[in-house]
């Protein structure tokens, strides 16, 4: 198992990441990715007001790319992008998984045929139903009629 790497190594790495123009995501889509499933919890509970929350994405810090606070529709449709983002990433994580190994039936033996008693016929009908009774009281645990 790999040794995890600390939170400031992560931090280092993640501004390398970002420092190319262009190929990042902004600073809204990734908080919204990363709090994927609270922020959905939260527009469960309550109808999302698109201009309240871009307010306070401006007060946490966040900018349109120009510099400018973040437009309510710019807020929806980022949180449509992470949404789509992530259905996308579970269905190809778990396309990725390998199949489960399927159950094998467990074959069980044939069952043994009850003894007979030296008091039953050998052949015949009588014999037969003998055998069948026999068979039925051993199956439902009772004890046999001999």
């Amino acid at each position: 198992m790999r040794p995890k790497r600390s939170d400031t190594e992560m931090q280092q790495l993640a501004e390398l990441a970002r420092a190319k123009p262009g190929i990042t995501r902004s600073p809204l889509y990734r908080w919204l990715r990363a709090r994927h499933e609270t922020f959905a919890s939260l527009l469960e509970e309550t109808r999302p007001e698109w201009r309240t929350l871009a307010e306070g994405f401006a007060r946490l810090g966040m900018t349109a790319s120009d510099g400018g606070p973040i437009a309510p529709e710019t807020v929806r449709h980022t949180w449509w992008r992470v949404r789509r983002d992530v259905v996308a990433f579970r269905e190809k994580r778990a396309a990725e998984k390998p199949p489960k190994p399927a159950v094998m039936p467990v074959s069980r033996p044939a069952p043994t045929p009850p003894p007979q008693s030296l008091t039953e016929p050998l052949s015949g009908p009588g014999a037969a139903l003998a055998r069948l009774r026999a068979e039925m009281n051993a199956r439902s645990g009772r004890k046999s009629d001999g």
